[in-house]
């Protein structure tokens, strides 16, 4: 939005001086080819009489003043005697000094006038040279009048108005031959003017007529700002404007093409580049660094897509940016799911972070949807001088985050202790792996024993490994850590490939039940129910022999993907169990809509059966709700005859334990349910 509005806010200035300068363009145009460009000086208006003096040049010459209208002029006649050496016929025309200096011509870039030249002489051209005199040097007083005067000519060789370019005049060389004037002296002078010459131009006179030559309507002109000075500032001008801004528009394309690679557009935080770019500037100095996993994210995509998704996250952005940039230095989006917040020196207050996190969480109201919001993780490192590799920060920061995905807080600082644990887990996580390549899990078998047939009807399939140190360990310690570390695929895989290939070869009967446990992280994959249905077809197995165990948790936060991939596995006719029923915050409501068939009431309501009244009344209860709504009941950790007699009065049917019967192979299974309908083993 800022960059957004930078740019049309760049783009009104360079309109606005566009315009201003195309403005400025034609009104100098236009000035220039006006006659308000024009400067003139008429030296001969009758009321303006410029020079200081005006003299006659030649032997036996006289002068007259001549007026026609407003032009006033002179006009000189010239009766050559017999020295021919002496003879010339000219009119000068002093100029008066302008601050002690010569009248300045360098400004001006005309001179016209009307000019007559007559004689009586045969062949007489008509040819006029025209002298401009100017002070060569006035600092220095010399007594030799032509030295002290640079002499500049013209010729003209016609009657009539004529105007002559002042840029026409060149040095006469016979004033450099005469005076050996140096080459740094001898250029075009018109600063500095003495006087005007008009001569007859054939010097000197060799026929002794009357000669006749008349100047009237002089006057000097020219330009107050010349035509090829604008041009060039025009395009000078032009050149700099347009390099002004193409260099101003290449800084801020590419300004804008760093933001882009620096910035997640989706949310106008920093990306892993604008992360890393941030992050070479805190090196060796203390920051926090605050790891932020988004833990329903994938739910929000399949629930309300992509687009929707991210615009939850730019809104919650957005109405906090405020705080994030008062607060930290970097904010940033490492994936689609991860943030990192970074804070320099001291960590945030207790008040603070709680701010952090409310913010986080805030929802947002969407129009058809209601309030969305995220459910996050927050993990935190301190680090007193911050390492060049930033992966190891945060690698720290999510060490801290992973060891409170499974719990109530909102925020862990990384420690020595979870340091352990998580290298702990990475430990196990290793020998999961090699386990699995090893082929070194196996599968027992909990019976599960029905007191009205009084036989084994069904299995919870259950798995153990030999490998390492997993055979010590309780299984539900390393599938933890697989679900954590994205292995439980692999081994809901392997259990449901191994139970069915099991059962598929053992002989039971057609109605013996199956129960296998599949991770809620596979439900949640919409590929589950094709890839379970192969293994079922591979195996030869019915699907009504089938019951899918999911946990009472997993329960509570349950998606329409969820719902659906259940819905679809019962529509091929598996069985769908909630497992450890009553340890979670499940609801009868939400147990009577959600489409199970069975629900396992957890051990820790059994074994206080008839020392707890509430686990009493609570099992009644289920028992109850489960004859109306035609489900299930089985009951876990039947671990006495005084458990096994209280259950069956109490109408519950299916159960298992120690006392049926502790985890066994399909085999020694077999071999048992026959000796207890046999008799041969009572219960």
């Amino acid at each position: 939005m800022d960059q957004t509005k930078k740019f049309f806010s760049l783009r009104r200035v360079f309109s606005f001086t566009f315009s201003f300068i195309v403005v400025l363009s034609l009104v100098f145009l236009i000035f220039v080819n006006s006659d308000w460009n024009i400067k003139q000086i008429h030296l001969m208006a009758s009321s303006n009489k410029a020079f200081e003096r005006v003299l006659p040049s030649g032997q036996n010459s006289s002068l007259q003043s001549t007026t026609d209208g407003e032009t006033f002029g002179y006009q000189v006649t010239c009766q050559p005697l017999n020295q021919p050496e002496n003879n010339l016929c000219g009119l000068v025309l002093v100029l008066p000094k302008v601050e002690d200096k010569g009248f300045p011509l360098d400004t001006y870039d005309f001179l016209s006038f009307k000019l007559r030249a007559e004689s009586t002489a045969e062949g007489f051209d008509g040819r006029v040279r025209i002298f401009v005199k100017s002070y060569l040097d006035e600092s220095i007083a010399s007594p030799d009048v032509v030295k002290d005067y640079k002499f500049h000519a013209v010729r003209v060789d016609r009657n009539g108005f004529i105007q002559v370019p002042l840029s026409r005049f060149k040095v006469e060389t016979w004033w450099e031959d005469m005076h050996n004037i140096p080459f740094d002296l001898s250029y075009v002078d018109l600063s500095s003017v003495h006087s005007f010459e008009f001569f007859v131009h054939n010097l000197p006179l060799q026929d002794q007529r009357t000669y006749r030559l008349s100047v009237t309507d002089l006057k000097v002109s020219g330009m107050y700002l010349e035509k090829h000075t604008l041009y060039m500032i025009l395009f000078y001008s032009w050149l700099i404007f347009g390099l002004c801004f193409y260099c101003i528009f290449r800084y801020r394309e590419a300004k804008r093409i760093k933001n882009q690679a620096y910035h997640d557009h989706n949310s106008t935080l920093f990306n892993v580049n604008g992360f890393e770019h941030k992050y070479q500037k805190l090196l060796g100095r203390q920051a926090i660094f605050y790891r932020v996993k988004i833990i329903n994210w994938n739910s929000l995509v399949r629930n309300f897509g992509l687009t929707m998704s991210n615009t939850l996250l730019q809104d919650i952005v957005q109405n906090h940016l405020v705080f994030f940039r008062s607060y930290f230095y970097i904010s940033a989006r490492l994936s689609h799911d991860e943030l990192i917040f970074v804070r320099r020196r001291k960590a945030l207050s207790a008040e603070d972070e709680e701010k952090l996190i409310r913010s986080l969480l805030s929802p947002i109201t969407v129009v058809g949807l209601g309030e969305l919001c995220l459910d996050i993780k927050i993990g935190a490192s301190i680090e007193k001088s911050v390492p060049a590799n930033s992966q190891l920060v945060l690698e720290r920061a999510e060490i801290a985050s992973q060891a409170i995905l499974n719990k109530d807080e909102r925020i862990q600082l990384f420690s020595n202790e979870i340091s352990q644990l998580a290298e702990q887990k990475s430990a196990i996580e290793k020998q999961i792996i090699q386990a699995i390549e090893e082929n070194a899990f196996y599968l027992l078998y909990m019976p599960i024993f029905s007191a009205s047939q009084h036989k084994i009807v069904g299995v919870e399939a259950l798995l153990r490994s030999d490998f390492g140190d997993l055979k010590n360990m309780s299984p539900e310690v390393y599938v933890s850590v697989a679900e954590e570390r994205g292995l439980v695929r692999d081994i809901d895989s392997m259990v449901i490939n191994m139970a069915l290939n099991d059962v598929a070869t053992s002989g039971l009967e057609n109605d013996f039940m199956l129960s296998i446990n599949v991770s809620s992280q596979e439900l949640m994959d919409t590929s589950f129910v094709d890839r379970f249905s192969a293994l079922v077809a591979r195996s030869g197995i019915r699907f009504e022999r089938l019951c899918i165990e999911i946990t009472e948790t997993f329960l509570i936060d349950v998606d329409a993907v969820c719902v659906n991939t259940i819905k679809n596995l019962r529509a091929l006719g598996c069985r769908l169990s909630l497992d450890d029923f009553g340890t979670g915050y499940t609801s009868f409501q939400q147990l009577i809509n959600f489409p199970v068939d069975e629900i396992k009431i957890d051990r820790s309501f059994i074994t206080d059966l008839g020392n707890e009244q509430g686990h009493d009344v609570i099992v009644d209860s289920l028992v109850s709700i489960a004859n109306s709504y035609d489900y299930h009941v089985v009951a876990e950790g039947v671990e006495s005859k005084l458990l096994y007699d209280r259950l069956v009065t109490k109408g519950c049917d299916l159960m298992q334990g120690y006392y049926i019967s502790k985890p066994i192979s399909l085999a020694e299974l077999v071999i048992l349910n026959q000796q207890i309908v046999s008799g041969e083993v009572t219960l």
